[in-house]
């Protein structure tokens, strides 16, 4: 079974909930990534620009750190 679906009955609702929401987030932009590399979809150069790179990646980044405070045991 999916190990997320069990991680609610250790350490709450809420606390599970933003750390799917922070995986989520990073996963979203890494399937972007992957699937622009391929030509699928406009790259995300195409979409924010060179200068504009560092949107997505402070996204990626603060779901991540999302996920890993959620995700912490104390």
């Amino acid at each position: 079974m999916f190990p997320a679906s069990d991680c609610g009955k250790e350490m709450g609702w809420f606390r599970a909930s933003l750390g799917i929401l922070g995986v989520t987030l990073a996963a979203s932009f890494l399937i972007w990534l992957l699937i622009g590399w391929a030509g699928w979809v406009p790259t995300m150069v195409d979409v924010f620009g060179v200068a504009g790179m560092r949107t997505p990646a402070a996204i990626t980044v603060a779901g991540l750190l999302l996920a890993a405070i959620a995700f912490w045991e104390r």
